[in-house]
């Protein structure tokens, strides 16, 4: 079943607390509605899908906090779809592929809180077809993310928002335990199959 052919930019998200976005959030929405106004100005309106739930050292969902900051960045609502219940990065690629290959994307999900959309956790696996994205995600998490993207059926295009300066280091060692960590689950699943 073909895909709506509206651009995406999916943004993935990070720690959030107290309805505050962590700086590495904050990064990768201005990074996101800096891709959107750019589309804009060249006649496109992309969608905007803000992919997080409560993950990490988080304490409440990332996907609504994510859309009122893209809203304050000049990313109107209805372009905005709040994915809230994904807590690692595969789980952000795989709902976002099962919203998109809906017959309903983006109707049933623009400009709606997550509690009134459609769960993307009970969607089907949508099908075979390669579909192009934006991803953005913070610098260090780009080739990881683009890893798993195309593992589940993407084109992806990787736009790499400022990493924190002080938290660069950890950043890189925690990406190269996380893609240890996605290899062997990978290898593990087919070897189930």
């Amino acid at each position: 079943m073909p895909t709506n052919t509206r651009p995406i930019i999916a943004v993935l998200g990070s720690t959030v607390s107290g309805g505050t976005a962590s700086p590495a959030l904050r990064s990768r929405l201005e990074a996101a509605a800096d891709q959107w106004h750019l589309a804009r100005r060249h006649g496109v309106l992309p969608v905007v899908v803000c992919l997080g739930g409560i993950g990490g050292e988080g304490t409440e969902p990332e996907a609504p906090v994510m859309a009122s900051i893209m809203e304050s960045l000049g990313v109107p609502r209805d372009m905005l779809i709040e994915e809230a219940y994904s807590r690692t990065t595969e789980e952000n690629l795989l709902h976002l592929r099962a919203m998109i290959t809906d017959p309903r994307f983006p109707q049933a999900w623009a400009g709606k809180p997550a509690s009134l959309a459609p769960d993307p956790r009970v969607l089907a696996y949508g099908g075979d077809e390669r579909i192009p994205v934006t991803l953005v995600t913070s610098r260090f998490h780009v080739p990881r993310t683009l890893l798993i993207a195309r593992h589940i059926g993407f084109i992806p295009r990787g736009v790499g928002a400022p990493d924190p300066e002080n938290r660069r280091c950890w950043a890189i060692m925690r990406e190269a335990g996380a893609l240890l960590l996605w290899g062997a689950r990978t290898v593990r699943r087919s070897l189930q199959r």
